[in-house]
């Protein structure tokens, strides 16, 4: 357990909201009394060198305290100490904690429609994807049935956006893609059902695990590498094990977001609900950046350890083609798979079509001329 900035002494994990005196009098943001502190429980199953905890999460943490001049304080939980992923989401659901990284692709039996960022692209970056993201987030549009994106699957949750991951590449401890025979049977860890699919289509055996499990099942040689972020490398220690990456090919974005629950959030005096909507919108834009920031730093450290980055463009022709094999497919098989099960399908995926072109993304052709 770790008492975020060493402020906290802790009466044992049954510590919880404590709201006393806020019933009678105006609430503001300033100096309350000590009898009106808040203590929020934070927690994530990520380490705690994480971006999204490092630059999203903490910073919005910090900057909560300073709005609300130390009414809201936080006693935060890392690296599986209280929850793991991907169980942050229930347990804001059951209170073991109070405020959490939720991770909704690990989870698509209860949020089918989250992995909708994970459909691999022609262009985008870290900074299109999160706006996207945010965007698709905080939407007002009517998806179906009278609600929004974020009503019909995180209705639960009060949810404020953090930035997505970098691009999703390929990289494995070795194995090299010099042939088509190379890409058919390798074994990569997929992060998501949209990864198996296109696995499927191009031959490449996908074992869909949690990236907490990847590192010690690469180190056994359980698989030969992962479609993953660079810049998410040293959250879990792959730089010491990646040696071949495939970049110049995007597939996709891993999301997530900071949540509450409903009831939770309902029970925050207004000033408060106002200082953590304020410093999500603070925090946002340097949290996307922080990616950006750690790849620029990891590409070269990893290649001065052996390690061996490939432009897609200079793959052979025939590798080309085999990895673009499909991709088109992807997103009309995603949209199917959701249709069937009763959901939005094809309006999500023009939905998140059009959310990445206005923020200067590209998809393939033949989704730009999805009506």
């Amino acid at each position: 357990m770790k008492s975020f900035k060493s402020r906290f002494s802790v009466a044992g994990l049954g510590l919880v909201l404590l709201l006393s005196g806020c019933g009678g009098g105006e609430e503001t943001g300033g100096g309350s009394s000590e009898g009106e502190t808040i203590t929020l429980r934070a927690a994530t199953g990520l380490s705690a060198q994480h971006a999204w905890w490092e630059a999203s999460m903490v910073p919005w943490m910090e900057r909560v305290e300073e709005l609300t001049e130390g009414q809201v304080q936080f006693e935060s939980f890392t690296g599986g100490e209280l929850v793991a992923v991907p169980d942050e989401a229930e347990a804001l659901e059951t209170g073991t904690v109070d405020v959490a990284l939720v991770l909704p692709i690990y989870q698509p039996d209860q949020f089918p429609m989250a992995e909708v960022t994970m459909l691999p692209l022609n262009h985008s970056d870290t900074l299109i994807a999160s706006n996207a993201w945010k965007n698709l987030l905080e939407s007002e549009e009517e998806l179906a049935d009278g609600q929004t994106y974020t009503e019909m699957q995180f209705g639960d949750f009060k949810v404020f956006p953090i930035s997505t991951t970098q691009e999703y590449s390929i990289s494995t401890t070795g194995h090299e893609f010099n042939a088509v025979s190379d890409v058919e049977g390798t074994s990569l860890r997929t992060p998501s059902r949209i990864h198996e699919m296109y696995a499927a289509k191009t031959g490449i055996n996908s074992v869909t695990m949690p990236a907490v499990e990847i590192y010690d099942s690469l180190s056994r040689g359980t698989f030969e590498g992962a479609f993953y972020s660079i810049a998410d490398w040293t959250g879990y220690g792959f730089q010491d094990l990646f040696r071949y990456t495939l970049t110049g090919i995007n597939f996709g974005h891993f999301n997530a977001f900071i949540g509450m629950s409903q009831d939770k959030w309902e029970e925050m005096p207004e000033n408060v609900q106002e200082a953590m909507t304020q410093a999500n919108e603070e925090i946002f834009e340097p949290g996307a950046q922080e990616w950006i920031n750690r790849s620029e730093e990891i590409i070269p450290e990893n290649e001065a350890n052996g390690g061996k980055f490939v432009d897609f463009a200079d793959l052979d022709p025939a590798v080309q083609d085999h990895f673009n094999q499909g991709i088109e497919e992807t997103w009309t098989d995603y949209a199917t798979l959701l249709e069937d099960n009763g959901m939005p399908g094809n309006e999500l995926v023009k939905m998140w079509r059009d959310l990445l072109i206005e923020e200067g993304g590209e998809v393939p052709e033949a989704i730009m001329d999805l009506e």
